[in-house]
């Protein structure tokens, strides 16, 4: 029976016997120039299947870390144009982690040193070497690499290492910086805390409109709540800060229903504020309710600050006098309940 051949088959055959021929053809002319084999380029696909085959072998072979680290690292060495060194880089990478686990951030930072001396361009250890210098606490170094790091692959959980980074370094600007593109990616009721320290920086560099944003933005979240695992009486402190901040804000732009409504909610967290008592008698008096200014103005008197509490008692004495005829009588007692409110002995 006569068989058929397809077309398609014979046309593969062809190209086949052609690529052969054109192969034998180039090592044959290198031959006849040089007498020598041809050599094959170090990043070529097939080196590097060769190249990745050969580290695999010693991964297989070398079952001691250490041991194998050395290996790997002489592989490098003899091989520094090979595109199988960021393969290497990762399992000369297990011996760093060994030396990190131990504690030993010395050892683990000259392990990396050593491989990066043979292959500078490598990257594959620069995260442990991050978290190397972390652990010796040596800041700069540290965030030096996070940024090489982020400039190469920049990403959510870098911007929040940078950040903690650049918080421990005290730079302020640079915290700013990357924790504003954290808040920008994560809820508020995860990032609070960082809201409030950037709300806190902006308040120190008097860019009260970026701090009133990232104050409004936590106590929309947490001004009527205590978030999981801080204990109350200490978030109160920070609710009572932050609501003076927005109060602050209100009185300055001549909201008085507002800073008055914001008042008692830093009187509510710190009943003793001093200022917030003295604001809200003084935009009760504003309102033209001069008596409802009385009371809030005594409780700011006795608490006896040294910022508001003169001004409250002077102009305490203004009021009660215009109410009762020129007169101090009877203040004493008005005096007297503000403490008991206070709790003031």
């Amino acid at each position: 029976m006569t068989s058929r051949i397809s077309t398609r088959a014979i046309v593969t055959f062809i190209m086949i016997c052609a690529g052969a021929i054109a192969w034998n053809l180039q090592v044959a002319g290198a031959m006849a120039q040089g007498g020598q084999q041809v050599k094959i380029p170090p990043t070529s696909d097939y080196q590097f299947r060769k190249d990745y085959a050969a580290v695999e072998e010693i991964k297989a072979k070398e079952t001691d870390i250490q041991k194998r680290a050395e290996v790997l690292l002489n592989w490098v060495k003899a091989n520094p144009e090979s595109r199988a060194i960021p393969n290497a880089a990762f399992l000369y990478g297990e011996a760093v982690a060994v030396a990190m686990k131990a504690g030993d951030a010395q050892k683990a930072l000259s392990m990396i040193q050593t491989f990066q001396g043979v292959a500078p361009k490598d990257t594959t250890l620069l995260t442990y070497q991050m978290e190397s210098y972390a652990m010796t606490k040596n800041w700069p170094k540290t965030a030096e690499i996070a940024e090489k790091i982020y400039a190469g692959s920049p990403s959510l959980v870098l911007e929040n290492q940078l950040a903690g980074i650049y918080l421990q370094m005290g730079n302020a600007d640079k915290y700013v910086f990357y924790a504003e593109k954290v808040m920008a990616q994560v809820p508020i009721d995860k990032t609070y805390s960082m809201a409030l320290q950037v709300a806190q920086i902006y308040a120190q560099k008097r860019n009260m409109e970026k701090a009133i944003e990232y104050f409004s933005k936590v106590m929309d979240v947490y001004g009527d709540k205590v978030p999981a695992g801080v204990k109350e009486a200490d978030w109160n402190v920070t609710r009572s800060i932050a609501f003076g901040v927005l109060a602050a804000d209100a009185y300055q732009k001549k909201d008085l229903p507002k800073a008055m409504e914001l008042y008692d909610k830093v009187t509510r967290f710190n009943p003793k504020s001093e200022d917030a008592w003295y604001f809200i008698g003084m935009a009760k008096w504003q309102g033209k309710d001069q008596k409802g200014a009385i009371e809030p103005l005594a409780k700011a008197a006795v608490i006896n600050g040294k910022t508001y509490s003169p001004k409250a008692k002077e102009y305490l004495e203004q009021l009660w006098k215009a109410e009762h005829n020129g007169s101090l009588d009877g203040l004493d007692a008005v005096l007297a309940k503000a403490k008991t409110d206070l709790g003031i002995v």
